[in-house]
């Protein structure tokens, strides 16, 4: 029970609101230069998957990105390192709509 409340505010935490989001700033940001963990299939399977995620209008949320990075991550697709790497950049990145 407890392992499912945390799950929740965790989850709750990021902003559902949509911010643009274009391929260059994703490429920028998952790239060797910034998170070297990642070879480049699983930068490539990241890449698609929030690619993917993003609405038409090439807008996406810090929530939205969040779901897809933990869904790499419970099917082993990236590692929890991997994963904690990625979502400190993209809480970076979303930050600055925030103000």
């Amino acid at each position: 029970m407890v392992g499912l409340f945390s799950f929740f505010s965790t989850k709750s935490q990021y902003s559902q609101i949509e911010h643009p989001f274009t391929e260059l700033e994703l490429e920028r940001m998952i790239t060797h230069e910034h998170l070297n963990t990642l070879d480049q299939t699983q930068v490539e399977l990241v890449r698609r998957a929030i690619l993917g995620r993003r609405g038409g209008d090439g807008k996406i949320s810090l929530r939205q990105i969040y779901e897809v990075l933990l869904q790499l991550k419970n099917q082993n697709k990236i590692s929890k390192y991997d994963y904690a790497g990625l979502m400190k950049l993209f809480e970076k990145y979303f930050s600055q709509f925030s103000n």
